[in-house]
C-alpha cells in the first residue's frame, strides 16, 4: 500500500505558480497551493515540472542488447537475417535478463507503460514469449507492458506463423501484430492483414502492425490497413508503426492515404532514431531518411506517437530507453518547431501514446492513480532541450526512482 504523500512546489503544465499534489491510497487526492500535510510524507519538488509517466508505444524487448555479431551493412535486412540465425541458440535467461535491464532503464527515465513486439514465427515459435511475459510480471507495478505477437517473417510467406500467433494470444500476448509489407505481393499483403483481423476478432484484441518499413515507394500496405480497419469496424483500435514509405509516395497519393488513415482513426507511430539509422542505406545523395510524414499526419488530425524501437542491438547500436530523447528527435527530424508543434512532440510519448494503448485515467488529475514524473524543467521545450537528468518517478503514489541510482549497460 502506498504511503500518503504530499508533493510540494510542483509546477504543472500551462501554469506559472507551483502547487501541491496530495496523494492518498495511491491516487491523487487534491491539487492546489498550500495544502495541509495531514501526516503525509512531504516531498519538496522545488519547482520541478510534473508530467504523466511516459509511454513507449513501440519497442522490441526480445532483442534488447543483442549486438553480436555486428550488423556490418547497417540495414534492416541484415539485422533481420542475423536475428533469425540467433533465435535458436539464445537462452530464455539471456532474453529475460536483457529485457529486464531495458525495463529498469525505462523505469528510471520515467516510463510507466510500454508496448513490446515479440517475434512469433516458424523459427522461434513461442520461444521469445515466456521470458518476456516473466519480465513483464517482474516489473508489474512499476511499468506495464502490452505484448504484441509479431510475425516478422509474414503470415503468407511463413504460414506456420498463423497457428503460432493464435497460440501466442492464448499464452500471454495482448495485441495482434503484423508486417504485411514482408509478403511477396500486394495480394499476399492484403491476405496477411485479413488474417490478423480474424485473429484480433477471435481474441477481442487490438492490432499493431509494422507497416511499410522500407524506402520503396511501391510498398503501399498502409492504405490496405486503413481500408481493412474501416471494413472490420476497428476504428481507434489499430496502430501502424514506421510507415516509412509514406514519405516516398507522390504527394497526391500520400494525401489520399493520409485521409483514409484519418477516417480509420489509425494511430501512426514514428520511430525516428532507428529509422534514421536503418533507412536510405542504398541511396546516393539525397538520402532518404525513413521518417514518415509526421507533420502532415498531425495536420490531418491523425494521432501520431513516437517509439524507441530498439536499444543497443542489431537494428540500432545506441539508445537510452528515454522517451524524452525520442520526442526531441521527433521534433527535430519532423520540423515540429512552432510552440504548439513542440508541445505535440512532447505529447507523443504521453497523451498521444496513451490514446494508442487505450489507457484509462491517464494524466495528473484528482481521482486518478498517482503516476507521474517530476522533471527539472519548466515547460515542454525545456524538457526536450535539457533532457533533465534529475527526475523523480512516482507510480501509484510510490517514489520508485530518483535517478540517483542510475542503471548503465557495460557491453
Amino acid at each position: 500500500m502506498a504511503e500518503n504523500k504530499l508533493f510540494r512546489n510542483v509546477l504543472l503544465e500551462n501554469s506559472t505558480s507551483p502547487v501541491d499534489i496530495a496523494v492518498r491510497l495511491g491516487r491523487v487526492a487534491e491539487i492546489g497551493p498550500g495544502l495541509d500535510a495531514n501526516g503525509c510524507q512531504v516531498v519538496d519538488a522545488r519547482g520541478m515540472l510534473a508530467s504523466p509517466l511516459f509511454i513507449d508505444p513501440h519497442h522490441h524487448l526480445d532483442c534488447a542488447f543483442l549486438s553480436e555479431p555486428p550488423n556490418l551493412s547497417g540495414t534492416l535486412q541484415e539485422a533481420i537475417q542475423i536475428n533469425a540465425r540467433l533465435k535458436q541458440s539464445r537462452s530464455e535467461q539471456d532474453i529475460f535478463g536483457k529485457a529486464c535491464l531495458a525495463l529498469q532503464m525505462a523505469v528510471q527515465n520515467g516510463t510507466g507503460w510500454m508496448r513490446s513486439h515479440t517475434d512469433i514465427d516458424s523459427v522461434s515459435k513461442l520461444k521469445m514469449l515466456p521470458p518476456i511475459c516473466t519480465a513483464k510480471q517482474k516489473y508489474s507495478g512499476q511499468l506495464d507492458v502490452q505484448i504484441v505477437a509479431f510475425p516478422q517473417f509474414g503470415l503468407i510467406a511463413d504460414p506456420q506463423s498463423i497457428d503460432w500467433m493464435r497460440l501466442a494470444m492464448r499464452e500471454g500476448a495482448d495485441v495482434v501484430g503484423g508486417m504485411p509489407h514482408a509478403e511477396a505481393s500486394m495480394d499476399d499483403a492484403a491476405r496477411h492483414i485479413e488474417i490478423a483481423f480474424q485473429i484480433a476478432e477471435e481474441f477481442s484484441a487490438d492490432i499493431d502492425m509494422h507497416v511499410d518499413e522500407t524506402d520503396d515507394p511501391n510498398s503501399r500496405t498502409l492504405e490496405l490497413l486503413a481500408d481493412a480497419t474501416i471494413r472490420h469496424g476497428f476504428q481507434g483500435h489499430v496502430t501502424a508503426g514506421h510507415c516509412c514509405a509514406l514519405a516516398t509516395y507522390p504527394d497526391d497519393y500520400a494525401c489520399m492515404v493520409i485521409e483514409k488513415v484519418a477516417q480509420a482513426r489509425l494511430t501512426v507511430i514514428t520511430n525516428p532514431m532507428v529509422n534514421l539509422y536503418l533507412q536510405g542505406r542504398q541511396d546516393q545523395q539525397p538520402v532518404r531518411r525513413g521518417i514518415t510524414r509526421v507533420k502532415q499526419l498531425i495536420e490531418a488530425g491523425v494521432n501520431v506517437a513516437c517509439g524507441s524501437d530498439d536499444i543497443s542491438n542489431l537494428f540500432f547500436p545506441f539508445g537510452r530507453m528515454d522517451m524524452l530523447e525520442v520526442a526531441m528527435f521527433t521534433s527535430v527530424v519532423s520540423h515540429l518547431t512552432r510552440p504548439e508543434e513542440i508541445q505535440a512532440a512532447f505529447d507523443m510519448p504521453r497523451y498521444r501514446a496513451a490514446k494508442a494503448l487505450n489507457l484509462q485515467q491517464y494524466g495528473i488529475m484528482v481521482g486518478a492513480p498517482a503516476n507521474f514524473v517530476l522533471l527539472a524543467a519548466e515547460n515542454a521545450r525545456q524538457a526536450l532541450q535539457l533532457q533533465p537528468v534529475n527526475r523523480l518517478v512516482v507510480r501509484n503514489g510510490n517514489l520508485i526512482s530518483s535517478r540517483e541510482e542510475r542503471i548503465t549497460y557495460q557491453p
